[in-house]
């Protein structure tokens, strides 16, 4: 099966909307290689009781599985924007575009001012990792609007 990256986004706020029904918190991603097969996952750390089984983390695992830990040239799609634990794991993955969904509010407690952008200037990987925004900012936003985001551990 081949899959689009507005497909990927589409299906990203659908498993979000899955794992918030499930009582895991709001979000999803779709890990697409560069032939346009694709895996997903939803956050599962409440239903799992496992604090680093976030989204993208969880499609990372199941990627690796299926294709082998290099991950080179695929693209994460993500409904929210990835924690820096995530980011982290797609960088070592080497995934080499993150599509964001909904961007967290820089400021807001409990990650601050954290961005993937400040992470990867701080990391000195700036140009690691090409950041797509805003092409389904209004699909993302309405949705987080409808179910709210818990951004402790997007």
């Amino acid at each position: 099966m081949t899959i689009s990256v507005q497909d990927a986004m589409k299906r990203s706020l659908e498993l979000a909307a899955e794992a918030a029904a499930a009582g895991d918190n709001p979000y999803g991603a779709v890990l697409v290689t560069a032939d346009g097969q694709a895996v997903e996952e939803r956050n599962r750390v409440v239903t799992t009781s496992d604090p680093t089984a976030h989204a993208e983390s969880m499609a990372i695992r199941v990627a690796a599985k299926t294709w082998g830990i290099d991950l080179s040239g695929a693209t994460m799609v993500a409904s929210f924007e990835p924690c820096p634990m995530c980011c982290g794991a797609i960088l070592e993955a080497g995934i080499t575009v993150l599509a964001i969904g909904q961007r967290r509010t820089v400021g807001e407690a409990p990650l601050g001012r954290y961005t993937v952008e400040n992470l990867l200037e701080l990391v000195d990987r700036p140009h690691a990792l090409q950041v797509v925004t805003g092409e389904f900012g209004d699909e993302a936003a309405a949705f987080y609007a409808t179910v709210g985001s818990t951004t402790e551990e997007a």
